[in-house]
Parts: structure tokens; C-alpha cells; sequence
């Protein structure tokens, strides 16, 4: 799967990207909002992480965009501000969570698991022939 990760701090990319390859999946890296959405409109993207501040256009007005075209898609936001009026204008131009800075790589990883992975009910183990 493709993910979108919108962050203007190198260290804090660098991390989310090491996940996002760990888990198994691919990224495409923008560090502002404006790059942000040309590259969401060029690109086949499954998954936007989104710092709330960003250059040129904010988070909040790069999610706004992409829900208009995308309901659908799991929106992480990221911010150092983790108050209860930043999560409630992140979920208010649909974003789906906030997690907080600085990032702990454990719990980025339990949620991209759990984005990426797609559900399938009942399904059972392969076989292997032996």
C-alpha cells in the first residue's frame, strides 16, 4: 500500500518512512502541503499522514481537499500539540486521529498495522504442501 507522509521535519519523516518500510509498504514523502496535494492527485495514495503545521498550506486544509475527492481514507494527523482543540479540529476535516509529538515509534507502528493490514473475514491460513 501507498502512504502519503506530510512532514516538514527531516527526523520526524525519517521515522514514519523506516515504519512504513518495516511494515512492508511504500511512501511517498512531502514536506509541505501544497507538494502534498500534487502528489496525492498524481499518485495512487491508500494512507495520509499529515502534520498539522505545515509550509505553505496547513493539515488541516491539505485533509480537507483530499476528503472532498475521498471520504474513505484514513487520515493520521500529527502534531506537538496534542490538546483537545487540535484533536477536535483535526477530526472535524476528517481526519480519523492525532497522535502526539514526539512520536513513539511503537504505537505509530500498531496503528499503520492496522490501517495497512487489509481485513479479511474468515479467512484461514494457507495450506503448504509438504
Amino acid at each position: 500500500m501507498n502512504v502519503l507522509v506530510v512532514e516538514d521535519n527531516k527526523a520526524v519523516s525519517l521515522i514514519i518512512c523506516r515504519i512504513i518500510e518495516e511494515l512492508g509498504h511504500q511512501y511517498v514523502l512531502a514536506a509541505d502541503g501544497e507538494a502534498a496535494l500534487r502528489l496525492y492527485h498524481q499518485r495512487d495514495i491508500d494512507l495520509l499522514i499529515l502534520d498539522v503545521e505545515l509550509p505553505i498550506l496547513d493539515g488541516f486544509t491539505v485533509a480537507r481537499e483530499v476528503r472532498n475527492g475521498n471520504p474513505d481514507i484514513p487520515i493520521l494527523f500529527i502534531s506537538g500539540n496534542s490538546s483537545e482543540s487540535c484533536l477536535q479540529q483535526c477530526l472535524a476535516v476528517g481526519g480519523d486521529t492525532l497522535m502526539a509529538k514526539p512520536l513513539r515509534p511503537s504505537i505509530l507502528r500498531a496503528w499503520l498495522n492496522s490501517m495497512l493490514t487489509p481485513a479479511t473475514p474468515n479467512a484461514h491460513p494457507p495450506s503448504v504442501a509438504g
